[in-house]
């Protein structure tokens, strides 16, 4: 085969596997917002299928075969070179993974997260347990193929964050918790107590959905190339740079838990419609790495949507949409939103604590898969672990384990990534206050180009391009580490809390 035959061949064959996952999203997105009660059993099976022929061309001799001609000269394109290395890191990943393995799977994680709709719904853990037990050990199974029979931590991480080991995340967490337990206890007791007073609600949903969409479109959200609905976990999926489409849930009695939460979906979804419209079909255009995808969420939904400067563009937007909303102030709402929270509920955290409930998944993780403890302890554990470290124990298994997709729907040996995403931020943090000083003042006038078109021209345009490590070179952020993060949530909460 000629060279110009096989460059002809992987854009062609990328582009099959782009529609086939795209069409696999859209399928899944309806699933979580639309699927009828009976319908899981068959969209999952139908999920199954799509994504075994998915795998079958990820794994085919004849991309080997055009891997290989591709492979005898650099490529001087940037963004075929990009494609023969994610192309070779995903036929190597993927031939490792037995067929069957692989096509099994997929028909149990939709299935599984079903299930667990209906089992959060019930407050019903044992519904749910031989479901997720299966799919863990289906995952145990996956990360040993990969040559990770005895670090499954590291063997699962390798999906979403290549190279990335749990030694390096332990190491990366024990900083973290060393700054933030002992921090948390200063703040207890320290001088400023913030603004903690209910909302005076009700906040209808509808009114709420169109608030969020008039602030997500001045932020820069494109809602004729995206949408927003309901699920019982909110999420967002990218089928292509101008089909994004995130959920959300409503509470009628406060309306910041879908704007805080339409911020970060919202997030996602500026990273996608940011890519580099060069990258379509060429499946480049998904990030492959999990902590800098949840980068682009966080950064949106904390160090922007929480802040000070944030509510001052944004609470006459609120006021006009709630009235009643006439007697707070800027700075009532950035205490509020900013106030500690130990709450059971991860989505209900504030930014602080937030850390805490993630480092809870992630140790229970590894108390699995090491054998420490069994499936039906989880939830004795879990509560344990929330005394622990919060001082606070989930009222049942709905507001406890049973809270988040995840565990459900394939997503285990990934929580981290929130907080690695919190680390990224707090470099990103540091070179915009360089490159951009005024970013601040910006979006107190209700300006996001200074913000937005720093992440765009550093991060997103490069879609799955780049490692972080290259990203982070790039724009002179330097080896990932928790020390940018950890000085910059030191300062503002001891502004606010007055240490």
């Amino acid at each position: 085969m000629k060279r110009e035959e096989a460059v002809k061949a992987l854009y062609e064959l990328a582009k099959e596997i782009d529609f086939l996952e795209n069409t696999i999203m859209t399928l899944s997105w309806d699933m979580r917002v639309n699927l009828p009660k009976q319908a899981g059993e068959y969209r999952g099976n139908t999920i199954g299928f799509l994504a075994g022929q998915v795998f079958e061309r990820k794994t085919s001799p004849k991309l080997n075969e055009v891997l290989c001609v591709l492979e005898e000269e650099p490529a001087e394109d940037e963004v075929l070179a990009a494609m023969i290395r994610k192309f070779r890191r995903e036929y190597k990943y993927l031939s490792e993974v037995p067929a069957e393995l692989n096509a099994a799977y997929a028909a149990h994680n939709l299935k599984c997260e079903v299930v667990w709709q209906e089992a959060r719904a019930n407050n019903d853990y044992a519904m749910l347990m031989p479901w997720m037990e299966k799919e863990f050990d289906y995952l145990r199974q996956i990360a040993a193929a990969h040559g990770f029979a005895d670090d499954v931590m590291t063997g699962l991480m390798q999906a979403g964050e290549p190279g990335l080991t749990r030694a390096k995340v332990d190491e990366l967490f024990e900083e973290l918790k060393t700054f933030e337990l002992p921090f948390l206890e200063q703040l207890k007791s320290a001088p400023n107590k913030p603004y903690d007073k209910p909302y005076p609600g009700p906040f209808p949903a509808e009114t709420q959905k169109a608030m969020i969409i008039e602030i997500l479109t001045k932020i820069g959200y494109d809602f004729t190339r995206g949408r927003i609905d309901v699920s019982a976990h909110p999420y967002t999926t990218a089928n292509d740079r101008n089909d994004i489409r995130f959920t959300t849930r409503y509470f009628e009695e406060d309306f910041t838990r879908a704007l805080i939460s339409s911020t970060h979906e919202g997030g996602h979804g500026l990273h996608a419609q940011n890519t580099s419209p060069k990258l379509r079909y060429t499946t480049l255009e998904s990030m492959t790495y999990a902590a800098l995808c949840e980068s682009q969420s966080r950064y949106m939904e904390n160090i922007i949507a929480r802040s000070l400067p944030f509510w001052e563009f944004a609470l006459p937007i609120v006021q006009k949409y709630f009235p009643q909303m006439k007697s707070l102030s800027p700075e009532q709402m950035y205490q509020s939103l900013n106030r500690l929270n130990f709450h059971a509920s991860r989505l209900h955290a504030d930014e602080l604590t937030y850390n805490l409930h993630i480092i809870i998944r992630y140790e229970l993780e590894k108390m699995l898969y090491d054998g420490d403890i069994t499936f039906a302890e989880l939830p004795h554990y879990w509560n344990e672990k929330y005394k622990e470290y919060l001082g606070i124990t989930p009222k049942n298994d709905a507001e406890g384990l049973l809270q988040d997709m995840h565990w459900s729907s394939g997503y285990i040996g990934y929580f981290q990534s929130y907080v690695m995403g919190n680390f990224y931020d707090g470099h990103y943090y540091t070179a915009m206050k360089r490159d951009v000083p005024d970013f601040f003042d910006q979006v107190r006038r209700g300006e996001f180009s200074g913000v937005v078109g720093w992440l765009r021209d550093n991060i997103q345009q490069y879609g799955g391009m780049y490692t972080p490590a290259e990203l982070m070179q790039k724009f002179g952020g330097g080896e990932l580490t928790a020390k940018h993060y950890i000085d910059y949530i030191r300062d503002k909460y001891a502004q606010i809390y007055g240490v």
